[in-house]
């Protein structure tokens, strides 16, 4: 295996072409090139497309830059967080789970530490770190990175296998494919949903794809004045007619986690864990309502009874000042004007009328979310490959013999926290060892 080679080593069929260089390609590529390695076949050749001009764009702005790889759950749990289609995932985290994948970044010099809710990072706390391992391993390995090819189309080539067309730079063959390209999240960055077609086009069926994890629009025009502020530990619910659809992330629903009031709405994991069902109510309902627990520890009844313990015992403080203690200062002072309370209140002077309010506030503040910021801003894509045609034992499609699927493309999608990359990283390493095994068979079965 070479790596970036002449115009004439690339007119030579590869033994596997990856496209797609972001987690779920470059640990296949590594995967498949150290197994062939491992079983002695020098000439076996990968290369690993990327329309990008360096490979992992996307993983480099992962966790704000610091890349939370991974989640420290077992391996139960980590399947729950992917819902419907979680138990697809068993034999590719039974090959590389989370302790593995974190060994396998030690191994070439990268530990990681846990975090808050288990979250998994470099211990760098540079995504750069995660990227860079992964590309000097590809080098070492003998990878071909192909940087700038932008695959345009796919197809079987009655000699060779597959055929790649690479925009305005040729074609190139492989005995065998795998498509990790993403889904349409970020498209920024260069994932429009070309696996879709890609796979489409081989023969597969794509469930929709909508934008998940991704921040919502609402229609309150307040809340652009809190723009920058951050609330932990809140409860957030959906509001809706009838019953609501499974999440395909399985992340329960209230979502309890930390909010984000921005420009235009909402974000912060408590709502973003949720957007993938608010993206898929919107298509039936104009708006979909929901409602937020600033307070979710403390009941309806308690707050009252602290309130009159205010009375009694903090008569001439500043109410503005005791809520202040439990609730974020810009939000108290939002909810004092929305309930009409003036911030010169002080707790002897509070009327129950306005303790009602101000505790609807706490408790049961509504939104009516219009739409989600798309694809442009989702993290994650869910829909995607059917995963009845894969198998998920091997990432080989059931459809297209030697074409494999791995990472975001397929109808598997995790909540935010570190799953969707130890899904891209578990099915990339499976796809690659599967796909070496069958290069080492077939060659060793040519005469």
């Amino acid at each position: 295996m070479n790596p970036i080679g002449d115009i004439q080593q690339l007119a030579m069929p590869f033994d596997l072409i990856v496209i797609g260089s972001g987690a779920a390609g470059m640990m296949a590529a590594n995967a498949a090139a150290e197994a062939l390695i491992r079983g002695g076949d020098a000439s076996a050749r990968v290369a690993i497309l990327e329309k990008n001009a360096r490979p992992g764009i996307k993983v480099l702005v992962c966790g704000g830059g610091r890349c939370n790889l991974t989640n420290a759950g077992d391996l139960n749990f980590l399947i729950a967080q992917f819902g419907r289609n979680g138990r697809f995932l068993t034999p590719a985290l039974r090959r590389l789970d989370n302790d593995g994948l974190r060994q396998w970044f030690a191994d070439r010099g990268v530990p990681t530490h846990e975090e808050h809710d288990g979250k998994i990072y470099p211990d760098s706390n540079q995504a750069s770190s995660i990227v860079n391992t992964l590309v000097h391993a590809m080098q070492r390995a003998g990878v071909c990175i192909l940087p700038q090819w932008a695959a345009s189309a796919v197809g079987i080539d009655s000699r060779d296998g597959f055929f790649v067309q690479a925009a305005d730079r040729g074609i190139l063959t492989a005995r065998h494919l795998l498509i990790c390209c993403g889904g349409q999240s970020y498209t920024r960055m260069g994932t429009t949903g070309d696996g879709y077609r890609f796979a489409a086009s081989l023969g597969h069926h794509i469930i929709t794809p909508r934008p998940a994890i991704v921040p919502l629009l609402v229609k309150e025009a307040w809340v652009s004045d809190l723009q920058g502020l951050a609330v932990r530990d809140v409860k957030v619910t959906i509001d809706a007619p009838g019953p609501l659809p499974r999440l395909a992330t399985g992340k329960p629903e209230p979502s309890i986690n930390d909010l984000l009031f921005t420009h235009f709405g909402l974000s912060g994991p408590a709502v973003l864990n949720l957007s993938e069902m608010v993206a898929e109510l919107l298509e039936k309902f104009p708006t979909v309502r929901l409602k937020v627990d600033f307070s979710h520890t403390m009941s309806h009844d308690q707050w009252r009874n602290t309130f009159d313990d205010w009375r009694r015992q903090h008569g001439a403080r500043l109410l503005k000042n005791q809520l202040g203690q439990t609730i974020p200062s810009r939000l108290v002072a939002m909810f004092l004007q929305l309930t009409g309370t003036p911030d010169t209140t002080v707790c002897s002077s509070v009327t129950n009328a306005q303790v009602h309010q101000l505790i609807e506030c706490i408790k049961n503040t509504g939104f009516a979310v219009h739409a989600t910021r798309g694809f442009k801003e989702a993290m994650v894509t869910a829909g995607g490959v059917r995963l009845d045609e894969v198998n998920p034992n091997t990432m080989e499609s059931r459809v297209c013999p030697d074409l494999f699927l791995a990472g975001e493309v397929l109808d598997l999608t995790g909540p935010s926290g570190g799953y969707n990359l130890q899904l891209a990283f578990s099915t990339g390493f499976l796809a690659g060892e599967a796909i070496a095994e069958k290069i080492l068979q077939r060659h060793q079965e040519q005469p």
